[in-house]
């Protein structure tokens, strides 16, 4: 005989065996004042009604998701939709908090807020240190955490603003989203405009990824994406392109373009120019020129 599968605990919070609404719709507590009471792991479980946010600050852990199975380092936020079985272990170091809301009070509910997808799957967010939108998200859920822990005096509009804010920025780093897509786009449009101001300083990828407010690994993606070229490809082509009109439209040498796109040997010059379109400076000029009958 198979063994009946074992039932999973619905609760309040964490720990409470009483799913009935209670009188407030948003609560914030440390992750290790919860967890060091069960040797640092919060056992399988769900929640009726409540939506989770768990901020990593330091230290590590494995979450158990519905099927999925996360490592949790520092950065780390997870959101837990209602009715999903969840569980944590964590290190004796951990330091973060979990925010539990109740979900009906929650704004991301309102029909076209396009955070349907934190509603009803899990998600994994992993911020990196310095980037604009990351530094943001875990600012402002700190500053949920204070709020709360002022108590009678905490200023319910601000937390819903915060709450807001969050639910946003999340939903937005969320894989396939339209939120995402639109952002990204975005994006690519800041990123054209910065190529365009700086390409002949040669700035590395870095530079372009911490002026957007993001990874250099997040932009390649996104570049890949959005054109179907590395940032690098982009920047490339971006010197090429103003290299051909210099050569097609100017009078300069190949010497002074170079000079002029930054180029600090000109002989590097005509060799990245060979390497990406497989003629010289001076052979892509000559047969441009005899293309349009000037020569």
């Amino acid at each position: 005989m198979s063994r009946p599968k074992a039932k999973v605990p619905t609760y309040g919070l964490y720990g409470e065996d009483d799913a009935r609404s209670p009188d407030f719709w948003i609560h914030a507590e440390s992750i290790a004042s919860r967890s060091q009471l069960y040797n640092w792991e919060i056992r399988q479980h769900r929640h009726e009604s409540f939506f989770q946010i768990l901020q990593v600050r330091n230290g590590t852990g494995d979450a158990a998701l519905g099927e999925r199975r996360e490592r949790l380092s520092p950065g780390t936020i997870v959101t837990v939709p209602e009715k999903l079985t969840h569980g944590f272990r964590f290190s004796h170091d951990i330091d973060g908090q979990v925010i539990t809301l109740m979900t009906s009070r929650l704004p991301a509910r309102r029909p076209g807020s396009g955070w349907r997808s934190l509603m009803s799957q899990p998600s994994v967010t992993r911020l990196t240190a310095g980037s604009g939108d990351g530094d943001y998200l875990a600012t402002t859920l700190d500053r949920i955490g204070d709020e709360l822990a002022v108590g009678f005096g905490a200023r319910s509009s601000l937390i819903e603003a915060y709450v807001e804010i969050v639910l946003t920025l999340l939903a937005s780093r969320e894989p396939g989203s339209d939120m995402t897509a639109s952002r990204d786009k975005s994006r690519i449009d800041q990123l054209n405009d910065l190529i365009g101001a700086h390409f002949r300083q040669h700035y590395p990828v870095e530079f372009y990824a911490g002026e957007i407010g993001v990874s250099p690994t997040h932009l390649n993606r996104i570049c890949r994406n959005e054109t179907g070229r590395s940032m690098n490809e982009l920047l490339k082509d971006r010197i090429m392109s103003q290299a051909r009109r210099d050569l097609v439209f100017t009078f300069m040498t190949a010497q002074e373009i170079a000079w002029d796109l930054g180029f600090s040997d000109p002989a590097y010059f005509t060799r990245f120019f060979t390497r990406e379109a497989g003629v010289t400076p001076r052979q892509f000029r000559e047969q441009e020129r005899r293309q349009l009958g000037e020569i």
